[in-house]
């Protein structure tokens, strides 16, 4: 984060043990990051909430992506195996209710 046009990045020494290096080295490529940058996101993250959200979840914006995928992809699975049984109105059935109880909490939220 440059900020200013005055700042500029400068090298800083962070003491870490090799295996602890290695940790991040592997999270910085999944956020696809280099490593200085990786750990000046997550440690400004972790200082304040992230913009986009009301209510922050705690979870760096990749964690929630992936939990986000895996409900998604557990969804998917559930609604093929239900189709290859042959019995596809019991997921809509279950989409349904399920979409009845989401409308629900979500207006509980607004009053």
């Amino acid at each position: 984060m440059a900020g200013t046009p005055r700042e500029r990045t400068r090298q800083r020494c962070v003491m870490t043990t090799d295996s602890e290096w290695e940790m991040i080295g592997a999270l910085a490529r999944r956020a696809s990051m280099s490593n200085s940058r990786f750990l000046v996101e997550r440690a400004l993250e972790s200082r304040e909430p992230p913009p986009e959200a009301d209510a922050p979840s705690g979870f760096p914006p990749e964690v929630r992506r992936r939990m986000a995928l895996a409900m998604l992809v557990l969804a998917r699975v559930e609604e093929r195996r239900i189709a290859d049984a042959g019995v596809t109105g019991v997921w809509d059935a279950i989409v349904a209710e399920e979409s009845a109880w989401l409308d629900a909490e979500l207006a509980l939220e607004g009053t």
